[in-house]
């Protein structure tokens, strides 16, 4: 009876696993984050669509932030930066992906000392920002899957738009149970600007298939997303949460929200330049609210 009762646990622990090769919830694989590369959102997901996958779409992102500068003068900055993102991605034989990403921005900068004029540097550019190209090798080891990542940022894009390379890499690992209906997922991992900017970055999350059929897939997700500069800033941390549905087995939809919990304090070169320039030296700020929001549609393809 014993033997029987530990055979029985044994094929339970390993159903989830044996049964993934049918599961309506890895479809979810296929789903694109912001990059292109698969995933949700900024979360690069581990794991590859298994022969050949191919996704594109649209996507609109909007970006909030405040800062109020504790200098002698009364000094803010508001940004607010509109993105409206080309992407395409393939992915073969549950091994390799890829992905390139085309943005479009319109971003208003203010810096504003109150009482001494009306937003002496208040800045309106518009135009294609700079390229991005992603790519990552996955290997499944049981529930397990395991990515070397990297993304870079070529500078082909309109000079007053950051006109800067940028290089991001790091190993992504997604861990899976119930046949893939739920899934652990975390990046560690860096980027370099060629300006000078390192930092470390970390995600950790979770997502739900909470719907899976043929005609419609709905996942949710939710995950930390840690910055940690080298220098003088701190740490950024944000929240990031959202959904995405495959609908028809074809079409692709999703909506995300960021919310900045801790702010680093991190300032560009260009910033340093305009606050000199206003003669606000004092480089800490309290953060009045910084956020995000998402929407993306496209389509996806397996074959």
């Amino acid at each position: 009876m014993s033997r029987l009762a530990f055979a029985c646990a044994l094929l339970l622990l390993a159903a989830p696993v044996a049964r993934a090769e049918t599961s309506d919830a890895e479809r979810a694989r296929a789903l694109p984050g912001r990059l292109g590369l698969t995933g949700f959102h900024d979360m690069v997901d581990a794991r590859v669509p298994k022969l050949l996958s191919v996704r594109g779409g649209l996507s609109y992102r909007v970006f909030v932030t405040d800062q109020d500068f504790r200098s002698a003068f009364d000094a803010t900055r508001e940004l607010e930066t509109h993105d409206v993102d080309l992407y395409a991605g393939v992915s073969a034989l549950g091994l390799l992906d890829a992905a390139i990403r085309v943005p479009i921005v319109y971003r208003r900068d203010d810096v504003d000392l109150h009482g001494v004029g009306e937003q002496l540097q208040a800045r309106y550019d518009q135009g294609f920002a700079n390229l991005d190209v992603a790519g990552k090798v996955s290997l499944d080891i049981g529930p397990i899957a395991l990515a070397p990542y990297a993304s870079g940022k070529l500078p082909t894009g309109d000079g007053s738009l950051d006109d800067l390379a940028r290089f991001d890499f790091g190993v992504a690992a997604t861990f899976t149970l119930f046949n893939e209906y739920l899934g652990i997922h975390a990046n560690i991992g860096g980027l370099t600007e060629e300006e000078g900017l390192q930092a470390f970055r970390y995600r950790i999350g979770a997502s739900v298939v909470c719907f899976a059929s043929k005609p419609l897939l709905v996942r949710v997700y939710g995950y930390g997303d840690g910055l940690e500069y080298e220098g003088h800033a701190d740490t950024d941390f944000d929240l990031d949460f959202g959904a995405q549905a495959i609908i028809f087995g074809i079409f692709q939809v999703g909506a995300g929200f960021t919310t900045r919990l801790v702010n680093g304090e991190y300032i560009d070169d260009d910033l340093r330049d305009r606050l000199d320039f206003e003669g606000v030296f004092d480089r800490h700020f309290d953060d009045d609210g910084t956020w995000a929001f998402e929407l993306n549609a496209g389509v996806v393809l397996d074959f």
